[in-house]
This record gives structure tokens, C-alpha cells and sequence, in this order.
């Protein structure tokens, strides 16, 4: 019975190499010059992170990475899960050169529940490697009843240089206005610091409309605010994303670019399909979709992504490809599992 309570209250949030494609455009009608970050290869081995039956604290699947390099260059990840202590809860991963995973700790979270803060519950976490002072700082929605009555973005630092052992930030960065755009649902806060030195967090909100919004600080993370625009990216309500959640956001060869979950409404968690699409910016605040989009979509019939892919985070390999980090989810696992994590690789031409 709590399995199943916890895959409701997470269903809620949702509400060799082979290319995806869509009904609508093949891989091979896209132009060259235009299939970086168009054109996704499934990397070998997706799901990466071997599911274990319950009772076990990541046993209801992963979802939300985040990736980063180290101290040392190796690359960390961050997911959140749940299972048999509750949920949501955060894990963390080593990823190798094969973009294999291996959890570290293996018999925890890193992030756990407490009751009576404001953040009992933490997820979709961002994190940024502090060379100066060898630690992490992370960004991660938070909530004491649930992401729709009480949700907050909060900040805090590792107290160790792996990212493992954590401060519980007192209070949120931020917490939606009542009357504000984004009043109903907020989620996905994105760290990006700009070429200015500006620190950014780009979320996905819902309320009046549906969209991305940005908070910034001028101040290293002292002080937050939202952006005079919010939002400055919202759904199409005559287009396949009439719904948006989650978005990654990069900074590349002075383009800022923007892959972002969408689907059409209305959302069904047992059956609607839910695609990654692509928007590009000179200033990261005024955006124009991908006409390629959505560049990614769910895997064949009978895959482990055939029903979705969500939460996309990309980061730069040392070889110039890039590398979006997903959850997928399979019509089988409905009502079973909140997902899985894969990775898909685009290369430059």
C-alpha cells in the first residue's frame, strides 16, 4: 500500500546505437548544419541504473538527473527516487566513461526526509562544483505537504567535497506569488551562470499560463529575484507543447540553447506521450522553438521509453559531443515505476 500511495503523490509530478525520430520529420530530411542537438543516438545500456525490487530505497525508479564533473573531472550525478524510506528522496551516482552508473552511496540518499521543515521533501536538484571552496552548491524544489501547497526553491552547500553530506537550507530562494503566473506548480530550478557572471535559475510553472521562468542574482547566490519577463518561454496551445515541464539550459558558442519536456493537453499519466524539444536564444530570455522540433521522442513499442521521455539535462563531453541525461518511462510500468534513467548522444558536424 505505501508503494503505491508514493507512486500516486510522484505521478502527480508528471502529471548497439539507434536515432529517434518523429512521425513528422526523419533524421535524414534535417540539413547538415542544422543536427546538433537535433539528432539524438541512445547510447548503449539504458537504463542505466539496474532496478532492484522493493523493499529498497531507490526501488520505485529514477527520475530528474543531473550530471556534473567533480573535483578530480569525474562526472556525479544526482536523481531523484523513492521507495521503501518514502519519497521523494535524492541518490547519487558515479558515471564512468561508459556512462555506466554506480551509486555511491549505495544503501542511501543523499538527500533524506525530515519532518517539520519546510523541505521534508527535496527533488529535481541542479548542482555547481565551488572550485574556491571545494564544495557543492544545489538547487532543488522542496515542500513539507506537497509540490502543489507549499513548494519553494531551496539552496544550500555540500559539506564535503563530493557532494554527499548536505546542510538543510532554513528557508526557500524563492516561493511563487499567490497571484503570480506561476502560483499553482513550480519545479526544475536549472543553475547556469552567464558569460556577464549573472547567476540564473531557469523552472518550469504553471498558474495563470504555462511555462519557464528565470530568477537571478547578481550577488553569487545571496539574493534571488524573478526575472521583469517571467515567463520567457511559454507553452503553444496549438502545437504538440501545450504542456511544458523541465528544462535544461546551455550556453554554447555564445547561443544559449534550451531542451524542455512537452505534451499536449490534456495530460493522462497512463497514456499521454511526452516528447523533448529544442528553443535557441541570443540572451536567454527571448526564445524561438526549434523548427526540428521535438528533436526527441519515446523509444519503439515495447522499449524501455515507449510511453516517455522527461527532464532532459545535457552537459559537454571533452570531445565536443553532447550528452542529454533523461528519464523514460515504458506503458508497462505504469503504476509500478516513476521512471528510468537513459542517455542520448548528439555530435557536432
Amino acid at each position: 500500500m505505501k508503494i503505491k500511495i508514493l507512486l500516486a503523490a510522484f505521478s502527480l509530478f508528471l502529471c548497439t546505437c539507434s536515432e529517434t525520430s518523429t512521425d513528422s520529420e526523419t533524421n535524414s530530411d534535417i540539413p547538415p548544419g542544422e543536427r546538433f542537438g537535433v539528432v539524438w543516438e541512445e547510447v548503449d545500456g539504458n537504463p542505466k541504473i539496474s532496478q532492484p525490487d522493493c523493499p529498497e530505497w531507490y526501488c520505485l525508479g529514477q527520475t530528474d538527473p543531473w550530471v556534473a564533473r567533480g573535483a578530480g573531472g569525474e562526472w556525479v550525478a544526482w536523481f531523484s527516487t523513492g521507495g521503501d524510506l518514502g519519497g521523494p528522496v535524492v541518490g547519487r551516482a558515479m558515471v564512468d566513461e561508459n556512462f555506466g552508473f554506480t551509486l555511491n552511496p549505495s544503501d542511501r540518499p543523499v538527500l533524506e526526509l525530515k519532518e517539520d521543515v519546510w523541505n521534508k521533501h527535496r527533488e529535481t536538484v541542479s548542482a555547481r562544483w565551488n572550485p574556491e571552496e571545494e564544495n557543492w552548491t544545489m538547487w532543488y524544489l522542496g515542500y513539507e505537504t506537497s509540490f502543489f501547497d507549499d513548494p519553494g526553491f531551496g539552496q544550500m552547500n555540500s559539506l564535503d567535497s563530493e557532494g554527499i553530506e548536505w546542510e538543510r537550507s532554513e528557508s526557500p530562494i524563492y516561493t511563487p506569488d499567490p497571484d503570480g503566473w506561476d502560483h499553482a506548480f513550480i519545479t526544475g530550478p536549472t543553475f547556469v551562470k552567464t558569460p556577464e557572471g549573472q547567476w540564473r535559475l531557469y523552472y518550469s510553472g504553471a498558474g495563470t499560463t504555462v511555462g519557464v521562468g528565470v530568477l537571478i542574482s547578481d550577488d553569487e547566490g545571496e539574493t534571488w529575484k524573478p526575472h521583469p519577463e517571467n515567463p520567457v518561454f511559454e507553452r503553444d496551445l496549438d502545437s504538440w507543447d501545450q504542456g511544458i515541464l523541465e528544462q535544461s539550459v546551455k550556453i554554447m558558442d555564445g547561443e544559449y540553447m534550451m531542451w524542455y519536456s512537452g505534451y499536449e493537453e490534456p495530460l493522462d499519466l497512463d497514456e499521454t506521450p511526452i516528447y523533448i524539444g529544442l528553443a535557441h536564444s541570443e540572451d536567454g530570455i527571448k526564445w524561438e522553438r526549434s523548427e526540428h522540433n521535438p528533436v526527441l521522442g519515446p523509444g519503439e513499442s515495447g522499449s524501455w521509453n515507449d510511453l516517455r521521455v522527461v527532464s532532459p539535462h545535457v552537459i559537454v563531453g571533452d570531445d565536443g559531443e553532447i550528452y542529454m541525461f533523461a528519464h523514460g518511462q515504458s506503458l508497462d510500468s505504469i503504476g509500478e515505476l516513476l521512471g528510468e534513467i537513459g542517455v542520448w548522444r548528439s555530435v557536432p558536424e
